[in-house]
């Protein structure tokens, strides 16, 4: 069974919004951006990324604005392990604020998140991916 194909493009925009969604939250001292971004990608963690708020900002703007940007097809599993990833260091990063009143945790957490998207929303390097892929590579390499 073929994996399912996501936009490339829907993945680094998404990856742009929450790291500018975090970034603001930090300057603003907003520590309720980092749960919220968190839900957004666990999301698409537990449903797939065509349900994930993020994927579906950058479809609504590319309806609005009519922008034709190609479809790039990139198959699902190494983003979604990324959000997946994501996901826990942005739900320590809740734990931080929220549990252990440590607001230094909870914003080493979503900073550390807010740098990993800019990297993948900037240069289309996706550290959760490549991650994934490593461990696809090491597992063949332990069944051969």
């Amino acid at each position: 069974m073929a994996a399912r194909m996501i936009d490339r493009n829907a993945h680094r925009w998404g990856a742009g919004i929450s790291a500018v969604a975090l970034l603001v939250g930090y300057a603003l001292d907003l520590s309720w951006m980092v749960p919220l971004i968190g839900v957004a990608l666990g999301i698409g963690v537990l449903f797939g990324l065509r349900y994930s708020p993020l994927g579906a900002a950058y479809r609504f703007a590319k309806r609005i604005f009519k922008l034709d940007l190609p479809v790039i097809p990139e198959e699902e599993p190494p983003p979604r392990f990324a959000q997946v990833m994501g996901f826990a260091m942005l739900g320590l990063g809740t734990i931080g604020f929220y549990v252990l009143d440590n607001p230094a945790m909870g914003w080493t957490f979503g900073l550390i998140v807010a740098a990993l998207q800019t990297l993948l929303a900037v240069t289309g390097i996706c550290v959760g991916c490549e991650m994934y892929l490593f461990g696809k590579r090491l597992s063949a390499k332990g069944a051969a």
